[in-house]
């Protein structure tokens, strides 16, 4: 399973903060990646480094089959944390086109934090997706180690404006089934070139969290009837 090369991204789930894209299968297996450094790491509309910049290094496999795997590791740091450490992602699943020309989806997500096992959790996500929008669904039965059931729904598309130059927009939502403080909405717009190997990306990112005031994990203090933050992010790759 191939990311259109005008919408790709490190990574096909976190980029997952990052656009998950479905498209039909190639005729041979493609081992690809990328590293490259983001002056943000955002996941999901939350900051998984303090608010600074990161180095990511991303793999993925796709199989002629239609079976996928691929993962990450980016230089993170929670807002608890007082240095950088790694922050590991890894995905497996299976796609295929349907006779309609769309595309479905299912696998499994596994995240890692080495400095704090407590918060390690997977999650199973299913998709759909045609040729310029997808949209994918997440369950976790443990979030970040709170106890918490949750679900996340999420939106992609994108156009071409150029030969080298392409929109994207992406809307998600992150809903708790134990602790409704936790839902929280966040939507990116961006554009996106590249240059032989060399890929670039500017975005406007934005969350919605839930009123009430409270304090995360990642140190995000939330009050009154919800709390909105905006945060422009540039992200530099090189594909390899």
């Amino acid at each position: 399973m191939r990311v259109p090369t005008q919408f790709q991204q490190p990574i096909r789930t976190l980029a997952l903060s990052i656009l998950p894209w479905l498209l039909a299968l190639d005729a041979h297996a493609q081992l690809s990646g990328s590293a490259g450094v983001l002056s943000n790491y955002l996941y999901r509309g939350i900051s998984l480094s303090s608010d600074k910049p990161a180095a990511r290094l991303a793999l993925n496999y796709d199989d002629a089959a239609g079976w996928f795997a691929g993962g990450q590791v980016v230089t993170g740091q929670l807002a608890v944390e007082t240095h950088r450490s790694a922050q590991w992602t890894g995905y497996a699943g299976y796609a295929q086109r349907l006779p309609s020309g769309l595309a479905w989806e299912a696998g499994v997500t596994a995240y890692d934090f080495p400095r704090r096992p407590n918060w390690n959790f997977h999650e199973a996500f299913i998709g759909l997706a045609g040729d310029s929008i997808s949209a994918r669904l997440h369950y976790s039965p443990d979030y970040l180690g709170m106890g918490e059931r949750s679900l996340y729904g999420e939106l992609n598309g994108g156009w071409a404006l150029a030969s080298r130059l392409q929109a994207f927009w992406h809307g998600g939502y992150y809903y708790s089934l134990d602790n409704a403080r936790s839902n929280r909405a966040e939507a990116r717009i961006g554009l996106a070139s590249s240059h032989r190997e060399w890929r670039a990306q500017v975005s406007l990112d934005l969350v919605r969290l839930r009123g009430g005031t409270s304090t995360d994990i990642y140190g995000n203090v939330t009050g009154g009837a919800g709390v909105m933050r905006h945060q422009v992010v540039l992200n530099v790759a090189r594909a390899f």
